[in-house]
């Protein structure tokens, strides 16, 4: 038998593996983030500067999931844009104000458009037994200040009103932190601080306020 034949099926199972993965990765993310379906009526405020965003801007409207903690934060999931989540937290819902939200449904709805099929799919393969150190270091980068301030930025400009979302983040950086996996972390709009992260967390969203406040 020829090494070609002999390596063959470990390598359409690995690809295998692979392709399930990543079409499962959305809903992997989801379930890491500890995120569900949001009812439809039960944040009409939500909803409707969700539709006038995109319907503004010309986004793809994303489905929404909320995750039940008193913590300030959202995320974006997807493989691809017109099938991607925007998930928020109950406290982002109930502490931020209309401007304050439409800024955080901006820079979520200008992640989407960035993409962020990569971090769903590391945000899945992070759950895998053994991957956490492997992966650590590409949740690092897509998650760094340069990455995230320039979505902040995008989403202020957008909204012509950077106040907005330097306010939004100064009270997610003052809430109560996002228990979540680790898994996750690099998927939120403000990294959950804990540890000996947790200064390094503060710092950075602080910094990224004064990249705003300069706009």
């Amino acid at each position: 038998m020829s090494p070609l034949v002999a390596v063959a099926p470990a390598a359409a199972v690995g690809l295998l593996i692979a392709v399930l993965l990543h079409w499962r990765a959305p809903r992997a993310a989801l379930r890491t983030l500890r995120a569900g379906p949001l009812t439809e009526g039960d944040h009409p405020r939500l909803e409707n500067l969700l539709e006038g965003s995109c319907t503004t801007h010309g986004f793809h409207e994303p489905s929404v999931h909320v995750v039940e903690s008193p913590a300030i934060n959202a995320a974006s999931v997807g493989l691809r844009r017109p099938a991607a989540h925007l998930v928020v937290t109950r406290g982002a819902l109930s502490s931020l104000d209309r401007l304050e939200l439409e800024a955080v449904v901006a820079r979520q709805l200008c992640a989407i458009r960035r993409g962020v099929s990569f971090p769903t799919v590391l945000a899945s393969v992070s759950r895998l037994p053994g991957a956490g150190p492997i992966t650590a270091g590409l949740a690092g980068r897509v998650s760094g200040f340069d990455a995230v301030s320039d979505v902040d930025v995008e989403a202020a400009r957008l909204t012509s009103f950077p106040p907005a979302l330097a306010s939004a983040l100064r009270k997610a950086a003052d809430a109560p932190s996002l228990d979540t996996s680790r898994a996750g972390a690099h998927l939120w709009m403000v990294a959950p601080q804990r540890d000996a992260s947790e200064a390094g967390a503060r710092s950075s969203t602080l910094r990224r306020i004064d990249v705003l406040r300069e706009i």
